[in-house]
């Protein structure tokens, strides 16, 4: 069973952050380009809420920061795979799509097909793109702030 090195930098966490974060087009762009599974639904797209928490400096006391929109979709591909996905936001589209190239990608790791790894390594060149392009954009507004010691305050005078 031969798997390829694409395939193999991935783990599912990793594949399936990469599926959420990915935009809709990308996947579509992907799903068009692809033999279309036969799979059937275990949760067809849902909506709900997810409390986010978060700690001061990461260890300091947890705290309910607000909730936030998720879509979660399962299903289970011809090959008896089980797709997951949950997206933020309201795309039942989005968690559609990443439920089955999740299963598909489990599929070619027990099979060591490589058919979707190629794919994985699309969406993630294109998801850390649209992430450069956030960091640039905040880099350009970023304001430096200094103080001036008391001292030197005082020479100004």
């Amino acid at each position: 069973m031969k798997i390829s090195v694409t395939q193999n930098q991935y783990s599912r966490q990793n594949w399936m952050t990469l599926l959420a974060k990915a935009p809709v087009a990308e996947l579509d762009r992907h799903w068009a380009a692809i033999a279309r599974p036969k799979f059937q639904w275990i949760r067809r797209p849902e909506y709900g809420a997810a409390m986010l928490r978060g700690a001061v400096g990461r260890t300091g006391t947890v705290f309910n920061l607000g909730e936030a929109t998720v879509t979660r979709c399962t299903l289970q591909i011809e090959t008896g795979e089980l797709g997951i996905a949950y997206v933020l936001g309201r795309n039942k589209r989005h968690a559609a799509l990443a439920a089955v190239f999740d299963g598909l990608m489990q599929r070619d790791q027990a099979t060591g097909a490589g058919a979707i790894g190629p794919i994985i390594a699309a969406i993630d060149r294109c998801v850390r793109q649209a992430e450069r392009a956030i960091r640039r954009e905040a880099q350009r507004s970023k304001v430096d702030f200094f103080m001036l010691g008391q001292g030197e305050m005082a020479n100004d005078g």
